[in-house]
């Protein structure tokens, strides 16, 4: 088995590629026809929360380490972990959310409820009015993921070793409950933070054993084949089942975090044939490395972006239209642009103040910067 490296993982960024594509294919497209027949949104974002429970606990789990020998501090390396979640998420965040706020709020209920918004909460005001219309409305991951940022670091550092394995199986577990219980309160949707527990769990399982339990990578390996064979028929296997039928609810984000496992697995270590090619490429590359900023403009641009340019081409004596397929497209290609715009000018300048919160002393790089 190849050796698992110890900083970046560059497949990673074209698996989030795929991922952030997944999801504007859900929204740009009509549900259940032609590309966008498979549960795209639900497939992405599963992608995007099992590497972010990777990634997340590797660092949690290397920090352990190091406070175990006496190189850290807990309380320090809590603040650099929030600090560095902070740069990574907020300015952007705050940017996206105020845009909507003051320019049009009649598209999003944050003129009603600023609060949620604000304070990361919107994924539990989502559960309340269940109002997908929302254009702030795929924010609700981003709800999530800092929420558990709040709580799950003081799992993994003060979890004994020995305890671990336990918590991260009860996390699993908890997610298919947790879905259990909205089902059964008549709230399907799963949008708060614990019913997207076995997706982090799925990707803290990999950190966990290429961090604390090395011996046991082969192991897991084989056997993450079979069962992701197994989850790979269940998963059609409930394509055959309304969306909203309880077997549906309980188990399809189950099936893809473990599918989304499986090619995780194999790209933190490099998947090599043609499928390495592919992740490989520069290109898809670059694209995973820009994702945040495309997930939080992929609703705006299409509704706000689109039509300011087009009444600028039409000023200017361009007189342009779009059709169904052309609009896409553009609606793609200005996507890219804004996100780029926005990483090389307002993202990386504001990443790279984490060099001042490193997680180690300036003799070496620190470890796992994979957007994290």
């Amino acid at each position: 088995m190849p050796k698992i490296p110890s900083g970046h993982m560059p497949q990673l960024d074209s698996l989030r590629t795929f991922a952030v594509l997944l999801v504007i294919l859900y929204h740009w497209f009509p549900a259940g026809e032609g590309i966008n027949r498979l549960p795209n949104g639900t497939i992405g974002v599963m992608v995007f929360f099992v590497i972010s429970g990777f990634l997340i606990t590797r660092i949690l789990l290397e920090n352990r380490n190091r406070i175990n020998a006496g190189q850290t501090t807990l309380g320090e390396t809590y603040r650099n972990f929030f600090v560095r979640r902070v740069l990574r998420i907020f300015p952007l965040y705050y940017l996206a959310i105020t845009f909507v706020w003051i320019a049009f709020p009649e598209t999003s209920d944050i003129d009603q409820h600023p609060l949620y918004y604000y304070l990361y909460g919107y994924n539990i005001l989502l559960n309340k009015t269940g109002n997908w219309a929302d254009i702030l409305s795929p924010f609700w991951t981003l709800g999530v993921e800092e929420q558990l940022y709040l709580v799950w670091p003081w799992i993994v550092l003060l979890t004994p070793k020995s305890v671990l394995k336990w918590v991260i199986a009860a996390m699993i577990a908890s997610g298919i409950l947790f879905r259990a219980y909205g089902y059964w309160q008549g709230n399907p949707d799963g949008v708060l933070t614990p019913a997207s527990f076995d997706a982090f769990g799925m990707g803290a399982l990999w950190a966990w054993t290429i961090t604390d339990q090395s011996e046991l990578i082969p192991t897991l390996w084989k056997r993450l084949s079979q069962v992701s064979l197994l989850a790979l028929a269940g998963f059609f296997g409930l394509l055959t089942l309304p969306g909203d039928h309880i077997v549906v609810v309980l188990f399809q984000r189950f099936f893809i975090s473990i599918l989304s496992l499986f090619l995780i697995v194999r790209a933190s270590v490099g998947i090599g044939g043609i499928a390495g090619s592919v992740l490989n490429t520069t290109g898809l590359q670059y694209i995973g490395r820009i994702s945040y900023g495309i997930y939080v403009f992929h609703m705006m641009v299409p509704g706000f972006i689109v039509p300011f340019v087009m009444k600028v081409i039409n000023r200017l004596g361009l007189h342009i239209s779009l059709g169904y397929w052309s609009h896409r497209l553009v609606s793609l290609l200005l996507l890219l642009i804004v996100a780029s715009v926005s990483w090389y000018l307002f993202e990386k300048p504001i990443n790279e103040l984490k060099r001042y919160f490193a997680y180690t002393k300036p003799v070496s790089k620190s470890v796992g910067q994979s957007s994290s």
